[in-house]
């Protein structure tokens, strides 16, 4: 019995699958395929690329809701997509829940958030002494000091009395709407 949320298997050569799964997208079919961005060095050169890689090389997940209509593209004397073909297994298209690719779904989701975390880390933010911070990581998550010192690469914060610790500039946010409650350098509040 096939439910809405089932899927088929769609089988393509390594390098295409990301292009199959675009390619079906664009015609209206629901297609996914796990995808991670990796940083690769560009060829004859020093630089490098943020690319999108396949997690699972070679396997495409259409909602079976639109097997008859893969099956009429894969008929077609000329086929507007990049080559693909239908998996079967025991001389039949077996059908899988989305609840059996939920983990697909979330070493996705983390790939992303690693990506998203180098890409902070990366950025190199200075701060000027006496600017106002607030953390948004780890253990002072949502509190705010003042900057004694920075670098570009990490920053030392006092967040009161004598709470003074070395934190990563990544991990530190500007605080503009508690500067902008401070009085003016030099006249009385």
């Amino acid at each position: 019995m096939r439910r809405a949320q089932d899927c088929c298997i769609l089988r393509t050569s390594g390098p295409r699958t990301l292009k199959v799964a675009a390619s079906l997208r664009d015609a209206g079919f629901d297609a996914w395929t796990p995808e991670q961005t990796v940083s690769r060095r560009k060829p004859r050169s020093t630089k490098r690329v943020e690319t999108p890689v396949p997690i699972t090389p070679s396997f495409v997940f259409v909602r079976a809701d639109r097997l008859a209509d893969l099956a009429l593209v894969l008929r077609l004397p000329i086929n507007p997509h990049p080559p693909f073909s239908l998996f079967r297994h025991g001389g039949r298209v077996p059908l899988i829940a989305d609840r059996e690719i939920a983990n697909l779904r979330s070493m996705e989701a983390d790939a992303a958030d690693r990506a998203q975390r180098a890409a902070r880390k990366a950025h190199r933010q200075a701060f000027t002494p006496g600017q106002e911070v607030t953390c948004n990581e780890a253990a002072f998550i949502g509190l705010t000091g003042v900057v004694e010192q920075s670098d570009g690469k990490q920053a030392v914060v006092l967040f009161g009395g004598a709470l003074r610790m070395t934190i990563a500039s990544w991990r530190l946010t500007h605080n503009p709407v508690q500067e902008g409650n401070k009085p003016a350098m030099g006249i009385a509040a």
